[in-house]
């Protein structure tokens, strides 16, 4: 797929915030850097992966990645293995102030995990047309910046608890069959997607296994002590068929659980 670059009319923008273009860009190795424009950027990896050098640091961009990059900001995206990525330009009094409401600025400048966007971002400048591009142009951003917005009020309320809380509400209810990360998100007023991110990086595994392994070790503490049949020492940790509950036991204990303990 070539470039495009819708540009939007000076006459159809609004005073406080001025919209200059809608770019997806695909030729990247065509392009001199580094770049340095007098206007707000705000981009979106699509495609591929590459590494942001600016303010003398350096992001690994892949898809889903959202980073904006300030007037007059000299950055760099090398390192570039078939990246292409989408960015709208902007300006005005209140473009900086925007940004200042999301929790955007020059050290907190650079996003992951909005992948969840590509799509709509891509099907949005592939709409566009003279009559539409001002108010496609900004539902777009403004739409990001929701949740920019979102991911800044979850970390933030993170912050404020302790994570160890959401491991014993886990530790406590692993027996619930209807446990999952979205309904311990919900309990903890996260996005399951925000809290699926809070076990990898706080516990280096995903929350599904995590869960795996928290009733598996119960079962094996079961078994320590008495032989209970398989089915009822399913329902017992959360598993309503014995079938796929033998299967996770024997991946994570070595042997089924009816060899359990080795003798």
């Amino acid at each position: 797929m070539k470039d495009i670059c819708q540009i939007v009319p000076e006459n159809a923008n609004q005073r406080d915030i001025a919209y200059k273009n809608f770019v997806y860009e695909a030729e990247l190795d065509h392009l001199s850097q580094p770049f340095v424009r007098k206007y707000v950027c705000m981009h979106l990896a699509f495609k591929g992966e590459a590494v942001l050098k600016a303010e003398g640091k350096e992001y690994k961009l892949t898809p889903g990645t959202l980073f904006v990059t300030f007037p007059y900001q000299k950055y760099e995206i090398a390192d570039s293995q078939n990246f292409t990525f989408l960015y709208i330009t902007f300006d005005g009094d209140a473009a900086i102030k925007l940004l200042s409401q999301f929790g955007i600025d020059r050290d907190h400048a650079v996003y992951t995990d909005f992948g969840h966007l590509t799509d709509f971002w891509m099907t949005s400048i592939r709409r566009v047309n003279p009559s539409n591009i001002l108010v496609l142009t900004e539902s777009v951003l403004l739409y990001t910046l929701s949740y920019v917005g979102q991911h800044r009020s979850e970390s933030a309320a993170y912050t404020s608890r302790d994570f160890d809380g959401i491991l014993e509400y886990i530790d406590n209810n692993f027996a619930d069959p209807e446990l999952s990360v979205s309904k311990v998100a919900d309990i903890f007023d996260f996005s399951g997607k925000y809290l699926s991110a809070l076990f990898v990086k706080n516990m280096d595994m995903k929350f599904t296994d995590y869960l795996a392994k928290i009733r598996i070790e119960q079962a094996a503490k079961i078994l320590q002590e008495e032989k209970v049949p398989i089915a009822q020492l399913a329902i017992k940790c959360g598993y309503t068929d014995p079938y796929y509950f033998s299967k996770v036991f024997k991946n994570i204990m070595g042997v089924p659980p009816s060899q359990y303990p080795p003798k």
